[in-house]
């Protein structure tokens, strides 16, 4: 499997393509404007930081198995989406669409990368998909007590 830091930077550059190809998207709809782009880079940019912060926050959870950091993280991350989405509508009505439509590129990049590119194009091997062999579960009912269980 891909190290985690190569599969968030696969995931960023991703998204960022997909604002881009947005604002190509909105030159022929909207035409050329300076709050929409501004907006679609303020909403990409607060995608990819609080993608940053959920990936660190569940490798620190998988690490340290402290729950206090999602918290946190989720905190700050509402924090960010919101402060950043009530300035861009207070600029106009385009710049809060384009961040809107910003938030949503790190989920667009996520479904082209692991949806078309990898199950149409079959350009790789898709890492969140990487069981060469079923996994074979442990049969709870042979054991008495819930303390004799085998650790999974």
């Amino acid at each position: 499997m891909t190290s985690l830091k190569e599969f968030r930077n696969e995931i960023i550059i991703y998204a960022i393509v997909m604002a881009a190809v947005a604002e190509v998207v909105s030159l022929f709809i909207i035409g050329p404007s300076v709050m929409f782009p501004a907006g679609l880079a303020v909403g990409t940019a607060v995608s990819i930081i609080g993608f940053i912060i959920l990936v660190k926050t569940g490798e620190t959870l998988m690490e340290e198995s402290k729950k206090s950091p999602i918290l946190f993280g989720y905190i700050v991350r509402l924090f960010l989406y919101g402060i950043s989405f009530f300035i861009c509508i207070k600029l106009s009505l385009q710049c809060g669409c384009g961040c809107g439509i910003g938030f949503v590129t790190i989920h667009f990049g996520i479904m082209f990368l692991y949806g078309i590119v990898y199950k149409f194009i079959k350009k790789k091997k898709n890492p969140l998909n990487d069981w060469t062999e079923p996994k074979e579960w442990n049969d709870l009912s042979v054991y008495d007590d819930e303390d004799d269980w085998p650790t999974l």
